[in-house]
């Protein structure tokens, strides 16, 4: 009988976006498996359309909702940005859920973006973040 001997890998590997460097090598830092996930959500989420060069839509372009009405039709408008979003530039993860609260109050908003990871353990995980004007 064969024994099969397997270590870890991570599934993904993606540069840390704060740019500090690996104290042991001077490299630059890494993020990996769910929290390179959770920055990759993130940043595509975050992205404005005409912000990344030589992709004019890239992104959920969710700033461009915070001065519209809040109301069940705009909610479900921006759910369906996310997920289309997410569909289009992750290919590594699943939306399960996307929940908006309007915080008016502030002119922002509240976005909570449940999601299954998929690779060979299909990890759940969530991200929740704020969208408000920039000053």
């Amino acid at each position: 009988m064969e024994q099969v001997r397997t270590s870890r890998v991570n599934a993904f590997t993606d540069l840390d976006f704060r740019f500090i460097a690996n104290p042991n090598t001077g490299d630059a830092g890494l993020k990996k498996d769910v929290a390179a996930v959770k920055q990759s959500v993130l940043n595509i989420l975050l992205t404005n359309h005409g912000e990344k060069p030589f992709r004019p839509i890239f992104g959920a372009n969710l700033r461009a909702y915070l001065f519209e009405n809040f109301d069940p039709v705009q909610e479900a408008i921006i759910k369906s940005v996310v997920e289309t979003a997410l569909i289009n530039y992750e290919p590594r993860v699943s939306v399960t859920n996307v929940e908006v609260v309007d915080l008016s109050y502030r002119n922002a908003l509240r976005i909570r973006v449940e999601f299954d990871i998929l690779s060979p353990t299909e990890l759940s995980t969530d991200v929740e973040f704020i969208v408000e004007r920039i000053r």
